[in-house]
């Protein structure tokens, strides 16, 4: 478990903006906080350097946790909870991209249970609703989302290659694990 000002220093932010993105994403506001809970703010400044907008994120996070609520993916064991599974190897074929909770089955899956027919029949007991109707829709909702972050991080990544080759010239140096800038070592892209 870390504290706030660990993580800001290790994240290279500073404690307002990680006390910021705490509030527009909806997460508690603790004394420590877990290896997933960094992991989930990690991931957050990637996806902004990637040219991903926060409103896009915030979005994808609203679909991303009604999808958890839907299918009773939150087990709500402590209160970060839901970024927890951050500290775990992603697999975008079968867990969500920013809480990486593993769905329990592929994502690029159309049913959410092999056997379950969703489709229109006879008056049922239930409404469809409590069939899986609003999940198919949030997971197609989700996939479309997800699909437009990858483009926008695709195209983001050739420009940031190119940004960092070019700025060479200003003193950016390549080492071993990745790219010094200014004394800071960045992720290899």
């Amino acid at each position: 478990m870390k504290r706030m000002k660990e993580i800001a220093e290790k994240l290279g932010r500073p404690v307002v903006w990680i006390a910021g993105v705490q509030k527009r994403f909806g997460l508690p506001v603790l004394e420590s906080y877990s290896e997933g809970y960094e992991s989930f703010l990690r991931k957050v400044i990637h996806l902004r350097v990637l040219g991903v907008s926060e409103e896009s994120l915030r979005e994808f996070w609203a679909v991303e946790r009604k999808l958890i609520e839907v299918l009773h993916l939150d087990p709500q064991s402590s209160p970060t909870w839901i970024v927890d599974a951050c500290a775990f190897p992603s697999d975008p074929d079968r867990r969500l991209l920013l809480s990486n909770i593993d769905l329990g089955f592929p994502l690029p899956a159309t049913d959410l249970q092999i056997g379950l027919d969703f489709s229109i029949s006879s008056q049922d007991l239930f409404a469809g609703k409590d069939m899986g109707e609003d999940a198919l829709k949030l997971l197609q909702d989700y996939r479309t989302r997800f699909a437009a972050i990858r483009l926008s991080v695709g195209s983001e990544s050739k420009i940031l290659r190119d940004a960092l080759k070019w700025g060479q010239g200003f003193g950016v140096a390549r080492t071993p694990g990745g790219v010094l800038v200014q004394g800071v070592v960045a992720a290899r892209l």
